[in-house]
C-alpha cells in the first residue's frame, strides 16, 4: 500500500466520509454519481430562450444539490461545478450573470449556493440582486407554480455597476435548479431591463417535468 492510500485509509477511520449522492464510503462524491452530471445534459426553450441544464433534478443529482445547498460541501460543489461548466460550454456564449440566493436563504446558510458552484467550476459571474417583494413571506419551493410567478415578478435587477459594464452585451443567466421557470423568467426580464441580451439560461439541474409555457409562446417550446 502506498503512502497516499495509507493516509486515506487512516483518515476514513478517523473522519468517515460517504458520497453525498449514493452513500458509498470513503469518497465525498463517487465517480458514478459525478458522472451523472457529465452525461450530456438537458436542453429546452423557455419562452424562446435556450435553457441548458447539466442533469435532471431527481435521485442522486437532487441529493448532491441538497448537500451543496444545505452544508456548503466543497467537494460536492466541485462535482456540480464540473457539470455546470459543461452546460455553459454547450450554451450560446455570453457574459455570465447569476441568480442570487434569497435573503432568507443567505441568512440561514451564510453562503450563496450558485456562487459556490461557480467557484467549484473556476468561474465567476456578475450577480443580479434582490429587490424588495410584495409577495407574502415564504420559500419559493413551498409555492405553487402560479404563486412562484407572482412572487418572482419584479424581484430581481442588475446593479448599477454591472449594468454599466454589461449594457448591450449578450448574457447567460446562471442558476442552480430550474423548477417552474418563474425565477429564470424574472432573471431574463431583469437582464433585458438592464439593456442586456439574454442568449441562454444555464442550470445545474431542472425538474423532470417539462417547464410550462404560456399559450402565446407554445410555438417556442421544444428542443433547440
Amino acid at each position: 500500500m502506498g503512502m497516499r492510500e495509507a493516509l486515506r485509509e487512516a483518515a476514513s477511520v478517523l473522519w468517515p466520509v460517504e458520497c453525498a449522492g449514493c452513500g458509498a464510503l470513503d469518497l465525498a462524491v463517487c465517480p458514478a454519481c459525478a458522472g451523472l452530471l457529465l452525461a450530456g445534459g438537458e436542453r429546452e426553450l423557455l419562452d424562446g430562450v435556450p435553457l441548458v441544464a447539466a442533469a435532471r433534478y431527481e435521485g442522486v443529482v437532487r441529493a448532491l444539490v441538497g448537500a451543496c445547498k444545505e452544508r456548503g460541501d466543497r467537494a460536492t460543489a466541485r462535482a456540480l461545478g464540473a457539470g455546470l461548466a459543461l452546460a455553459i460550454a454547450a450554451a450560446p456564449a455570453g457574459q455570465l450573470v447569476r441568480v442570487p440566493s434569497s435573503r432568507e436563504g443567505l441568512r440561514r446558510r451564510g453562503f450563496d449556493p450558485v456562487e459556490l458552484v461557480l467557484r467549484g467550476a473556476g468561474l465567476r459571474a456578475a450577480p443580479l440582486r434582490r429587490v424588495a417583494s410584495r409577495a407574502p413571506p415564504g420559500a419559493q419551493k413551498e409555492r405553487s407554480a402560479d404563486e412562484r410567478a407572482i412572487a418572482a415578478l419584479g424581484s430581481l435587477e442588475l446593479g448599477r455597476r454591472h449594468r454599466a459594464r454589461l449594457a448591450g452585451a449578450a448574457a447567460v443567466l446562471v442558476d442552480d435548479v430550474v423548477t417552474s421557470g418563474a425565477t429564470a423568467r424574472e432573471g431574463v426580464r431583469a437582464l433585458r431591463a438592464a439593456g442586456c441580451e439574454p442568449v441562454a439560461i444555464v442550470a445545474v439541474a431542472r425538474t423532470p417535468r417539462r417547464l410550462p409555457t404560456r399559450p402565446a409562446d407554445a410555438r417556442t417550446s421544444g428542443v433547440w
